[in-house]
């Protein structure tokens, strides 16, 4: 029983941040599909996601887990390549 409340603390506790480097962004139509492919990993789309056109980096504070892969579906799905992904 003990272990079923840690997980279900746990599970909704869960708070990461990754940057993803994506080369191409270039205007706001990439600002959206980016907020538009990751609104449903976190918990406010625009507060939680970051799109910084001049660095080419997409800041997202995800409120559930997800895999390196799963993010480059992501990424991809929005028209670009994930160039690397730091999470913080």
């Amino acid at each position: 029983m003990k272990a079923l409340i840690l997980f279900l603390i746990m599970s909704i506790s869960f708070a990461e941040t990754v940057k993803v480097n994506v080369p191409g962004m270039v205007c706001q139509m990439c600002v959206y599909g980016m907020k538009k492919n990751f609104k449903n990993a976190v918990n406010n789309p625009e507060k939680d996601i970051k799109v910084d056109l001049d660095k080419k980096i997409v800041t997202v504070n995800l409120s559930k887990k997800l895999s390196d892969e799963e993010i480059l579906k992501r990424v991809k799905d929005a028209g670009y390549n994930a160039q690397t992904i730091t999470r913080m």
